[in-house]
């Protein structure tokens, strides 16, 4: 039931992440730069690099104990995960990529590839596309099994708990399509911009205590999460740990209560805005709304475990940290 629980969520926070943007963005949305320097932005599609050689067959074990074995590369990936998506094009395998989810958007190119819908999906759908490997990152209707019953592997990557679990998903994923060395590559320097971004705030006079608003039913994201662990990560106190929840549903009364200094708004989709959250009952003695510091976060970079971490890490740096974080 919990995991169940979590999938719920976390089909939220993808429906959000899709949604459409705004013509204009909110001017609180901190600007951040791409990855680029991984080789990998929205815009253009990363480069596609050759298979490593002597990387097949090869065995991968996924999130819930399944093994795949591979005999040769995957040449046409159903990657039903926007998050794993631009994993494989930041590793450079996105020529192996086939079809993806109805959220995958990211790079641009995918918008001309099959669509599946990860939620409800459809096995026979899937089967005419003719994978030969398929991403998940839950199982909704014994998806996994299905399609391993007509032969087609399929991995089941949970969303991982922490950014240390996106690296290892990233490796994972190397060794699947024969992009390990590239995958490890990637990694390193996305490990170096997290440092880079960390060692800016190391010196904080004190931890800002933050609320991440998920939805505007009061979910947030606590210990046990990639976002949780983004702020675990930058000092800050985050309220939703007091829950003991992953995505607890927290209400304006332990929100007011707990007085955050920051607010962080991931639901702009959804008409949430500044200027909406200043609006509620109660909520103008909040330290972060006498102080003017709520904030919104893309939620396609908060909510995808994957290369964009670090725009992620830094905008919400820039968040909790404006003096050090320019």
């Amino acid at each position: 039931m919990r995991y169940y629980a979590l999938a719920i969520v976390l089909a939220a926070l993808l429906a959000l992440a899709a949604a459409c943007k705004s013509d204009s963005p909110s001017p609180l949305v901190r600007p951040s730069p791409t990855v680029a320097a991984f080789g990998f932005d929205c815009q253009t599609a990363a480069e596609a690099k050759p298979v490593e050689a002597d990387a097949f067959p090869v065995e991968v074990t996924d999130s819930v104990g399944n093994t795949v074995s591979l005999e040769e590369p995957p040449q046409r990936i159903a990657s039903l995960s926007a998050g794993h998506t631009e994993i494989l094009y930041a590793i450079g395998a996105g020529d192996q990529v086939a079809a993806v989810d109805n959220t995958s958007d990211c790079p641009s190119v995918v918008a001309e590839f099959p669509k599946v819908d990860a939620f409800t999906p459809s096995v026979e759908q899937i089967a005419a596309l003719e994978p030969d490997l398929v991403l998940i990152f839950f199982d909704p209707g014994d998806l996994q099994s299905s399609l391993q019953g007509l032969g087609i592997p399929v991995l089941n990557l949970a969303a991982p708990e922490s950014v240390e679990g996106v690296y290892d998903q990233m490796a994972l994923l190397g060794e699947a399509t024969g992009h390990s060395a590239d995958a490890e590559g990637v990694a390193g320097a996305m490990k170096e911009a997290v440092a880079d971004v960390l060692s800016q705030v190391q010196d904080a006079s004190e931890a800002p205590a933050v609320f991440h608003e998920v939805d505007n039913m009061y979910f947030s994201a606590g210990s046990g999460t990639f976002i949780g662990d983004l702020y675990a990560m930058l000092g800050a106190e985050n309220i939703a740990d007091a829950t003991g929840q992953a995505y607890p549903q927290m209400s304006a009364e332990a929100i007011i209560q707990a007085d955050p200094d920051v607010i962080v708004l991931a639901d702009e989709d959804a008409g949430v805005t500044p200027e909406t959250v200043k609006a509620r009952p109660g909520w103008e003695s909040i330290a972060a709304v006498k102080n003017d510091r709520v904030y919104v976060v893309d939620p396609d970079i908060i909510s995808r475990p994957g290369p964009r971490l670090v725009e992620a890490l830094r905008t919400l740096a820039g968040y909790l940290y404006p003096e050090l974080v320019p």
